[in-house]
């Protein structure tokens, strides 16, 4: 495609005029524009959409905008991209409510403009002479059944990978920091020694080396549990979904923090699920609304993250984690305890996680290498009563046989000459610096009425904006300016207005810290003058009128 038939393809976007005001993310404005030419017969299968850089040029927005609604409109499988080719239509929207109501939408937002069934034939033409599109006898949208996704996640995924883009959005470590070349050896080692017996299939528990090493790490920790008692998996989302298969029947319920872990929303809150959600305070879980919960509703089990809790960062006191296992055990509801965030401990004193304390056999225990530094490995383990991981052997067994044993075996011969140790050391020191980095940064860029707490470890900040803002109006602005985070509604079972945000900062460099929570701080600023100035223009018109 030439640069002339480049510039038409933008063209069609000329009929676009971004409401810049609105509420409604820009994002979201482009991705049903794109869906209304789609049905009125300007796209078809085939054509090829503008790139992101000319697109967002022509729009006067940044990349990451063009970027999030191209990531958008993908993950609806309307559009694919090709490496080296481009970006193009391959599935049409069925004209639905859904459908219509976007293109009314569209056309509410946008200026009508003869030119555009002109320029829409112009890169119909172009792009179907490029790509030619084989029929399908299969209409595959009619038999597939509807999967659930997140829309902040799928959008923030695409546009934190753009290099230009300050992204404190997810909770991952930081892959400068990755000791690539100490667990290159270590693969070459285990490769040399055993690596006939590691490509071939194995046990469905695990790596035998590997699971004698996380009972003597656990032990250390105060979890005493037998190599039977653990089972290897492929992360924390895994453990999630096998333990929901062994124990949340049709019609069961569960209890779950709010905020929390949007992996488990998805797991046990997903359509047609049953849950209570259970409230968190700066003491953590409110274990009053927990009994009352347990009394009336007789949940299945009770997923929690006690220590360095996702989202908000607070830790559940001694006593706090007694009376819950005294709750649990009352009532005959096991708990979940997700621990993944324990080895990211900055200071303070660090306390026993729940299944160290636990004397009854309630406590199913998760955790997993991605936060300390493997998220691409995806090796994570459950300790729990030997019965349950007989069941979560066979439900494991029955999903993808075993989790990779080279993999696993890499992890030992890493870990068994103290290397894992090393490393933990190593992200420890670094995270807490730039943790504290970015309190420094927030305290000196962020005005009056923001609130934020400071975590004891863990990777993440919990903010609260000014009750009149909202962290989706921040994020459309924002993102426009280079950054990108976690809107609060992100942790929530429901789709509601919140002003709440959480701020990553494991993966982002101490300059770029700096320097994106210096544009938030602005662009937060802003807003609330903004905010002002439409309050104090409604005040005088209401006066006006009386």
């Amino acid at each position: 495609m030439t640069m002339g038939q480049l510039s038409d393809a933008a063209a069609m976007f000329n009929d676009l005029e971004l409401d810049r005001k609105s509420r409604i993310p820009a994002y979201v404005q482009i991705a049903a524009h794109v869906r209304n030419k789609m049905i009125g017969g300007v796209l078809k299968i085939g054509d090829r959409l503008p790139p992101n850089r000319e697109l967002a040029r022509r729009l006067e927005v940044h990349r990451t905008t063009v970027t999030t609604a191209y990531a958008e409109l993908e993950a609806d499988g309307l559009i694919s991209s090709q490496v080296g080719r481009g970006t193009f239509v391959s599935a049409l929207p069925a004209p639905s409510a859904t459908t219509i109501m976007a293109g009314a939408f569209v056309r509410g937002i946008s200026r009508r403009s003869e030119a555009a069934p002109s320029t829409g034939a112009s890169l119909v033409a172009a792009a179907s002479s490029s790509t030619p599109v084989k029929p399908s006898p299969m209409n595959w949208s009619a038999i597939l059944l509807p999967v659930q996704r997140d829309r902040w996640l799928s959008g923030l995924l695409h546009s934190s990978s753009e290099r230009d883009v300050i992204s404190f959005a997810h909770g991952l470590p930081e892959s400068s920091l990755f000791p690539t070349d100490d667990f290159r050896r270590s693969v070459d080692r285990v490769l040399r020694r055993e690596g006939q017996a590691l490509l071939q299939l194995g046990a469905t528990s695990g790596y035998a080396p590997l699971l004698e090493f996380l009972c003597s790490n656990m032990a250390r920790d105060g979890i005493n549990v037998r190599p039977d008692e653990v089972l290897i998996t492929n992360g924390c989302q895994q453990s999630l979904d096998l333990i929901r298969r062994i124990l949340v029947g049709e019609g069961d319920e569960i209890a779950i923090e709010e905020p929390t872990y949007p992996g488990a929303i998805s797991v046990f809150c997903s359509t047609g699920s049953r849950y209570a959600t259970i409230p968190v305070s700066a003491a953590g879980m409110d274990l009053t609304v927990l009994e009352d919960v347990l009394m009336q509703r007789r949940p299945k089990l009770i997923y929690t993250v006690p220590t360095f809790h996702n989202p908000t960062g607070v830790t559940m006191s001694l006593s706090a984690r007694r009376r819950l296992l005294e709750l649990a055990v009352r009532y005959r509801v096991p708990i979940i305890e997700d621990d993944i965030y324990r080895e990211l401990h900055y200071e303070g004193p660090m306390l026993p996680s729940l299944k160290a304390l636990d004397q009854h056999d309630v406590v199913i225990s998760i955790n997993s290498f991605s936060k300390v530094g493997f998220p691409g490995l995806r090796v994570g383990w459950i300790a729990a009563p030997r019965i349950v991981v007989q069941h979560l052997n066979i439900a494991k067994q029955n999903s993808d046989l075993h989790a990779s044993l080279l993999t696993q075996a890499a992890i030992f011969e890493f870990s068994r000459h103290g290397l894992l140790a090393k490393h933990i050391r190593k992200v420890r020191k670094e995270y807490a610096t730039r943790r504290d980095l970015m309190i420094g940064a927030m305290e000196k860029h962020f005005p009056a009425g923001v609130r934020w707490n400071k975590p004891l470890g863990g990777m993440a900040i919990w903010v609260n904006l000014p009750e009149q803002l909202t962290a989706g109006e921040v994020l459309m602005h924002s993102a426009e300016r280079g950054v990108v985070f976690s809107p609060g509604e992100h942790f929530f079972t429901a789709v509601q207005r919140h002003n709440s945000l959480r701020l990553c900062f494991t993966m982002a460099s101490p300059a770029k810290i700096e320097e994106g929570v210096k544009r938030l701080g602005a662009i937060i600023k802003d807003r609330l003058s903004v905010n002002r100035k439409t309050k104090a223009r409604r005040t005088a018109s209401l006066r006006a009128l009386v």
